[in-house]
């Protein structure tokens, strides 16, 4: 009846169209329909079998971390194990995994950001303005930094509040994000350090060593295992450039012409274990200054001057790099697969990746180095979230994971006494008693940091103030004019190749100026402009470094090919 109407006011041709026009509109939607059906369910039916909430368990704890699958799934076994037996109570482990540390810092500072909004708007009463997220957004612990009534009435607030983000701890990442994470409130004492001393001391795990904090004086974060950093190179790649594993065994050795285009590394404003790696070499390059000059003022010296020449030593690295991985992982899989010879990484990962890959191929294809006296000891941190709303349940996995009980997870092979089930793990224990000399036969190897790195003489004060700024100088002036460096990197090589060796210094001499990036003044010009709320400011910085080294690398390149 209704095509009979549509026919007699349109007319058979319009009706027509109409008519598909009305079918085609339909099976849009029937389409976008589907769509939807298949984006919601698809989460239902890739999940692995028992991934899903169990209801039946008495506990329940929730961990946002930024750790493998291979260490979520044997910690959750173990601690699901242990606290079975410790309190006759069963609970499930609720893993939440964001990606690196970096996602998990925005992400736990968004979350908090909109409880405390909430709380102050409808538990408090009281107006959100731009100068209160300003205040929220900077905020520090100290009373004494708290200048204005406004700025400690919003300090105030938050630091006596139980906010919660429906998470009870964070872990895995860097001792200087887990110390600013704490400083901004986010991580609290919950009586832990005060409930077990037995954990805490100098023949367990010593609060401090090699210039590092392993967990804070304040109870807010406790190093859960040791990190250090070093070179993963694939002895084939590396053969195929002439070169072999002793020729890379040192941070400077990879400025070497003959490595362009045979690095891969990680994105250090993504991965805060580059970053840490690159503030080694910065750290390395402080300690040992040309002459090795003392007397009064030559540690003040040897800092500025150290900074300079580690900036420099990143500059040709990134040099020979082919490109900068989104995570980690990418990285050592890029040079797992010979694409790059060469990447640096942390520890474990290294290790890890060579154990999988060599047992794969049948003989030594890749291996793992930590240059000597260029690397330090360090902390993979643990925490309580403030508002934890499990708290009695995520002080037990702390307990738990600083144990015995729980480093030999880290520690041992898979399979043996009181070690992983499925997976070694590779990490070197915090806790000092898995080194004694019964448990030798089932950790992972010999090496025990506490001896073996001891002698870096780490100091985080050399460079705490310059270390958020060091990664935003790499993302400036490295990454985003990464082709310029890589041009002006191989015209400099061209050029010594040639013999033109007075062309060739004269081009390096103008790569190698940092004028305007001294120590000094990132500290105090450059730093707070890219800490702070500010992004108008950030980008200006932004801009102009980038197009600075733009011009210096491409006048570089042409000083090497002989172009005035």
């Amino acid at each position: 009846m209704e095509i009979i109407l549509l026919v007699k006011k349109f007319g058979p041709l319009e009706t027509t169209c109409k008519i598909f026009e009305a079918l085609h509109m339909a099976r849009k939607w029937l389409f976008t329909l589907c769509g939807l059906l298949i984006i919601c369910g698809l989460p239902f039916v890739v999940r692995k079998r028992g991934s899903a909430i169990d209801t039946q368990r008495d506990d329940t704890i929730v961990i946002l971390v930024a750790h493998n699958e291979n260490i979520r799934h044997e910690l959750g076994l173990g601690f699901s194990a242990w606290y079975q037996k410790k309190t006759g109570r069963t609970v499930f482990v609720d893993w939440r995994y964001l990606g690196g540390i970096s996602e998990i810092v925005r992400y736990l500072s968004s979350v908090y950001t909109g409880a405390f909004r909430y709380y102050w708007e409808k538990e408090l009463g009281r107006p959100w303005t731009a100068e209160i997220a300003q205040i929220f957004a900077n905020r520090l612990p100290d009373p004494s930094l708290w200048k204005t009534p406004l700025e400690r009435d919003v300090c105030t607030a938050f630091y006596n509040s139980n906010i919660s983000s429906g998470i009870d701890i964070f872990f895995g990442g860097g001792a200087s994000e887990f110390a600013r994470v704490a400083d901004q409130g986010i991580l609290v004492d919950t009586g832990f350090m005060a409930e077990h001393p037995e954990l805490l001391g100098e023949d367990v795990i010593p609060q401090h060593f090699a210039g590092n904090d392993l967990w804070d004086r304040d109870g807010r974060w406790y190093g859960s295992a040791l990190s250090a950093f070093g070179i993963i190179y694939n002895s084939d790649a590396l053969a195929a450039k002439g070169l072999n594993k002793t020729d890379v065994s040192q941070w400077e050795q990879l400025t070497d012409p003959k490595l362009i285009g045979a690095i891969t590394l990680a994105d250090p404003t993504k991965s805060s274990a580059l970053l840490k790696a690159l503030e080694m070499i910065v750290q390395q390059q402080i300690m040992s200054p040309p002459g090795g000059k003392k007397g009064p003022g030559a540690d003040a010296r040897a800092i500025r001057a150290g900074w300079i020449r580690g900036l420099q030593v990143i500059q040709l690295i990134s040099g020979n790099t082919r490109y900068f991985a989104e995570t980690p992982s990418k990285m050592i899989l890029d040079v797992g697969a010979g694409n790059s010879a060469v990447g640096i990484i942390v520890d474990f990962m290294g290790k890890a990746q060579c154990s999988a890959e060599n047992a794969r191929c049948g003989y030594a294809r890749l291996g793992f180095v930590i240059p000597q006296d260029g690397s330090a000891i360090g902390p993979d941190p643990i925490g309580i979230l403030r508002g934890a709303p499990n708290v009695a349940v995520a002080k037990h996995f702390l307990e738990y994971v600083l144990s015995e009980d729980g480093q030999k997870i880290f520690a041992f092979k898979a399979g043996t006494p009181g070690g992983p089930l499925a997976h070694t793990l590779y990490r070197p224990p915090i806790n000092k008693r898995i080194y004694a000399p019964e448990f030798a036969a089932w950790r992972t190897d010999d090496d025990n940091p506490y001896t073996s790195l001891a002698g870096f003489d780490f100091r985080s004060d050399r460079t705490a103030c310059v270390y958020n700024a060091l990664k935003w100088i790499v993302k400036f002036a490295f990454i985003i004019p990464h082709q310029e460096l890589i041009s002006a990197c191989k015209a400099i090589a061209d050029a010594q190749a040639a013999g033109r060796m007075e062309d060739a210094a004269a081009a390096k001499e103008i790569l190698a100026d940092f004028s305007g990036f001294e120590y000094d003044t990132v500290n105090e010009t450059l730093a707070p402009v890219l800490s702070a709320a500010d992004p108008a400011a950030a980008l200006a910085v932004q801009r102009e470094t980038v197009r600075r080294f733009q011009v210096q690398y491409t006048h570089a390149m042409r000083r090497a090919m002989g172009r005035q």
